[in-house]
């Protein structure tokens, strides 16, 4: 698996009002659901593809202790140095080859993790693994881009309003692969649809979805966006 160099990440997620609104919405409601899931704090937590940290201080308070991977070094590097959290870990690994004790965590979250898989082998590869970290009557939450994350919409205010470049190649029923790219380094990625994904994860995990759109309109988030929200959280307990 590539493993991504993402120097401008942290950069480009806080220097624009609009990028900085759009990426706060996402972190409200991620946290919703996991307040829908859990109404007190577990032992531990998994969080998958964490970026520079901001998906896991999230689950501060939803976990005693978090474990954060990513396979970005640099992205790791920055966790790190503002990790305040005395029971957060970092590891820069792909989730493929982070290991740990079967039944280790009580909560798995992802964000912007499964659009980074590109076969539905590798979709109910991870969801095996995740299953099998997970102790009985643990429970999962996952970021992933919704149905018009690939709009021609959504593309024209990605690139007006976020400087965020998309090109989408291949369009089939249940995925639109193509690259992304936040500067001058395009990646591949794979859109899989939320309901093709919630029937893959079926097996594994009785999952919902979380209700963005009235969440963005009751609490007056992204006023501006003239679309429908390019992002979806798939939350539930495992089977």
């Amino acid at each position: 698996m590539t493993v991504y160099q993402w120097k401008n990440y942290n950069q480009y997620k806080s220097e624009a009002n609009q990028v900085r609104d759009y990426y706060d919405s996402v972190h409200r409601c991620h946290e919703l659901a996991l307040q829908e899931l859990s109404a007190e704090p577990c032992e531990a937590a998994l969080d998958i593809a964490c970026g520079h940290g901001e998906s896991t201080k999230i689950l501060e308070t939803y976990a005693h202790s978090i474990v954060g991977v990513d396979s970005s070094d640099d992205l790791i590097d920055i966790a790190i140095a503002q990790n305040e959290h005395p029971r957060t870990q970092y590891y820069c690994s792909t989730f493929e080859d982070f290991e740990a004790a079967e039944g280790s965590f009580d909560l798995v979250s992802a964000a912007w993790y499964w659009n980074h898989v590109h076969t539905e082998e590798g979709l109910i590869s991870a969801a095996k693994k995740i299953k099998s970290l997970l102790r009985p009557g643990g429970f999962v939450s996952f970021v992933v881009p919704g149905d018009a994350f690939t709009s021609r919409r959504i593309q024209d205010i990605a690139r007006e309003d976020f400087q965020w470049n998309q090109a989408w190649t291949h369009e089939q029923p249940e995925a639109t692969e193509g690259v992304f790219a936040y500067d001058d380094t395009w990646i591949r990625t794979k859109i899989w649809q939320p309901f093709f994904l919630l029937r893959t994860f079926s097996p594994w995990f009785d999952l919902s979805t979380w209700d963005v759109k009235a969440t963005l309109v009751r609490e007056g988030r992204l006023p501006n966006l003239r679309s429908e929200p390019p992002f979806e959280i798939l939350y539930g307990k495992v089977r």
